[in-house]
């Protein structure tokens, strides 16, 4: 039995922003996108010039990481809020949400190769508060929602980028969220405090100094529960899938989750030195794990290290190379190990169990092929890596684009040795978002070996403070 659903999609520009989801059986185990091919090629988001089997694999992956948010008002800008009541609204209004996966990746993505349709997006997100956000998905969602946890970090972050967000109008739900957020289990207590630190700075947006500052103390309150859980690595559960009551990682893998203060991460595992010692230890021992989300960060911590070359070749590896993956989400470490390649261009495209979960895995590939790494989730920066690619194009309604180029191009090489925007010498791994959006040009020199002087100078590291 055939079924098919419309949704509107502004992703897709040259079908009018529609197109068709069909499945098949009672239970529909799988969404099938009936759109045409050119259409993704033709996005405007994106100009590629490379090998075409890389040129293919990046299209087909951008392809999964464009299938949701989707466009649920209407034509006159009725929809149907998440409380069952019918509203109107003067922008678009977007719906299809699972923030606790993408927000890490594929809202950034869309943040930056599609600014006039984030805006709205953003401002979907915010306008999910006044009609009773729940952390899961309500009985009144007008498209397919899994949960909505750390929205409030991708409004932070969408207002740190350039999009309004009013504040004001939504802060005693916000403040009301983070209040209920809860600190029994580690995992927990760092993913709530990754909010308190969102609200805080928005607190701080809003001049409301006093309950900033409270919400501030309460985000670094992290350290303690990391002290806890964490710092102790001869414990014999630190490699067990679950542990210590956590719901989809190790403790090993939810030991980085600090991605608003690494400066005060890598104060508690001692010095530069040891910090360093123990990111070599996490990759040796095959502990990362690419098929879920707690430890999505962690290869690009070495740029905010004193050997930021290692994230570079982390970062190809996972994307292009053989590699091996210990952990699924279905076993602990030892279980049926996969060698092989995270990423190919085949109707399953990822490694055994890896969800995509709404672009999520499919966004991490598009960002760095293309050279970027987001630093941290709240504030708009974006480490710098080797595109896979000679040239990339990214090009926006306005009329601006931001061009990417590797001056020497081998694709072999991704150890960047010298980096230049728009005709001068860029002596830091990283670049605002704002510095992008400008639009100009980004000149990336890589070489076979690493230049271990590079991205050592003027360097971003997120803190607490």
């Amino acid at each position: 039995m055939k079924k098919s659903v419309v949704f509107n999609n502004q992703f897709a520009p040259k079908l009018g922003g529609q197109f068709e989801l069909e499945s098949g059986g009672q239970f529909a185990p799988e969404l099938v996108v009936n759109l045409h091919w050119k259409v993704v090629v033709n996005l405007t988001g994106f100009s590629i010039n490379g090998e075409k089997d890389r040129e293919d694999l990046f299209y087909s992956i951008l392809y999964r990481g464009l299938q949701a948010p989707f466009l649920v008002s209407e034509t006159d800008g009725t929809y149907k809020a998440i409380d069952g009541s019918i509203q109107k609204a003067t922008s678009p209004i977007y719906n299809g949400w699972a923030i606790w996966d993408n927000y890490r990746e594929q809202l950034p993505m869309l943040s930056l190769a599609y600014p006039e349709r984030f805006g709205p997006i953003v401002k979907s997100i915010a306008n999910l508060y006044p009609y009773g956000k729940n952390n899961w998905a309500t009985k009144y969602e007008s498209s397919p929602t899994v949960r909505t946890e750390h929205a409030i970090v991708v409004l932070l972050d969408g207002y740190k980028k350039g999009y309004p967000v009013d504040f004001n109008t939504i802060k005693d739900s916000l403040i009301a969220e983070v209040d209920r957020l809860e600190y029994t289990s580690p995992d927990k207590a760092l993913e709530s405090s990754y909010d308190s630190w969102a609200l805080s700075e928005i607190l701080k947006i809003t001049k409301d100094s006093v309950l900033s500052t409270k919400y501030l103390n309460k985000a670094k309150d992290y350290k303690r529960y990391w002290e806890k859980d964490f710092a102790d690595l001869s414990q014999k559960d630190i490699d067990k899938m679950p542990a210590r009551g956590m719901y989809q990682g190790t403790v090993w893998q939810y030991r980085w989750f600090v991605p608003f203060d690494v400066l005060g991460l890598k104060k508690l595992t001692g010095v530069e030195v040891s910090f360093l010692k123990q990111l070599d230890q996490f990759f040796a021992e095959d502990n990362y794990n690419h098929a879920n989300q707690p430890d999505l960060q962690v290869p690009g911590l070495y740029n905010a290290s004193s050997q930021p070359w290692k994230s570079q070749k982390l970062f190809r590896n996972i994307m292009l190379d053989t590699v091996v993956q210990t952990y699924f989400n279905d076993n602990s470490k030892g279980i049926d190990s996969y060698i092989g390649r995270i990423y190919k261009n085949e109707s399953q495209a990822y490694v055994r169990t890896m969800d995509d979960d709404a672009g999520t895995m499919s966004s991490w590939f598009v960002l760095r092929s293309i050279g970027l790494s987001p630093a941290n989730i709240g504030s708009p920066i974006y480490y710098l890596t080797a595109p896979i690619f000679e040239s990339v194009q990214l090009n926006w309604e306005n009329g601006k684009s931001f061009h990417i180029r590797v001056s020497n191009y081998n694709k072999e090489h991704f150890y960047v040795q010298s980096v230049q925007l728009n005709g001068q010498s860029l002596n830091r791994n990283w670049l605002t978002q704002e510095e992008i959006s400008n639009g100009g040009t980004l000149v990336i020199e890589t070489g076979a070996l690493p230049n271990e002087k590079w991205g050592k100078e003027n360097q971003w590291i997120s803190a607490a403070d």
